[in-house]
C-alpha cells in the first residue's frame, strides 16, 4: 500500500486517542501484565527497580511510538473522519465497547495484536443490537457520511490489519527497551543485590554420599 501523501499528523493522533480514552482504558491493562511479571521476578530482584520499570512503561509515550507506523496507513482526511465520528456520542459508545473488549482479550491472554480481531468478532457475534442501536440514534446527516465512507474503509481493512500489529509490535518492543535500559543504568545494584541473596541462600545439599 502506497503511504499517503498527506499521512496522520501527531496532533491527530494525540486527539484521536483523547476520544478513544486509550490512555485511561489501556493504562490498568498494562498494570496487571506488569503485575504478573513481578510475580514471576527472582526473590532477590531490588523493588525499587521494578517500580521504576513500571512507572516508565505505564507512562510510556503511546502515540510518539505509534505514529512512525500509522503515518504509513492513515490519511489526515482518514484521521479527521475517525476523530470527528468516534467524538459523537454513538461512536464513544462503539469505541468504549470495543475498547473494553480488546483489553479483556488481553488480560484473557490473547496477544495484543490479535485482540482486536477477536474484539471486533465478539462485537459483531454478541452485540448487534448494540450497534443497530448505535446507528439507529444517529442524524441522516451522519449516516450519510458513514456510508459515503464505506468503500474506502472496507479497501482499508488489509492495511489496517497490518498496521494494528505493526504497531503493537512497535509498543512491545518499546517496553523491553526501556525495561532494558533501566536495568542496565542499575546493573551494579542488580548484581549485588544477587549475590547478597545467594550469600543468605546457600543451595541444599544433598545428604547421600557422592559417588
Amino acid at each position: 500500500m502506497k503511504p499517503p501523501d498527506h499521512p496522520i499528523t501527531e496532533e491527530q493522533l494525540r486527539s484521536f486517542f483523547k476520544v478513544m480514552h486509550f490512555d485511561s482504558l489501556n493504562r490498568p491493562l498494562i498494570h496487571e501484565k506488569l503485575e504478573l511479571q513481578r510475580k514471576r521476578l527472582p526473590e532477590w530482584y531490588p523493588q525499587s527497580i521494578w517500580d521504576e520499570i513500571e512507572e516508565s512503561i505505564e507512562n510510556m509515550d503511546w502515540a510518539a511510538v505509534s505514529l512512525p507506523v500509522d503515518k504509513k496507513y492513515l490519511s489526515e482526511d482518514d484521521a479527521k473522519f475517525l476523530t470527528r465520528f468516534i467524538a459523537t456520542p454513538q461512536g464513544q459508545r462503539l469505541a468504549l465497547t470495543l475498547v473494553a473488549k480488546e483489553a479483556q482479550a488481553q488480560s484473557a491472554g490473547t496477544p495484543p495484536e490479535k485482540a482486536y480481531e477477536q474484539a471486533v468478532a465478539d462485537l459483531a457475534r454478541n452485540e448487534n443490537a448494540e450497534v443497530e442501536r448505535i446507528l439507529s440514534g444517529m442524524t441522516p446527516k451522519e449516516l450519510s457520511e458513514i456510508d459515503s465512507q464505506r468503500a474506502h474503509w472496507e479497501q482499508m481493512q488489509p492495511a489496517l490489519r497490518q498496521m494494528r500489529e505493526e504497531v503493537g509490535q512497535a509498543l512491545v518492543a518499546q517496553q523491553k527497551l526501556l525495561a532494558r535500559t533501566i536495568a542496565e543504568k542499575h546493573r551494579s545494584e542488580l548484581v549485588e543485590a544477587k549475590r547478597s541473596y545467594e550469600a543468605s541462600h546457600p543451595p541444599a545439599h544433598s545428604s547421600s554420599t557422592p559417588q
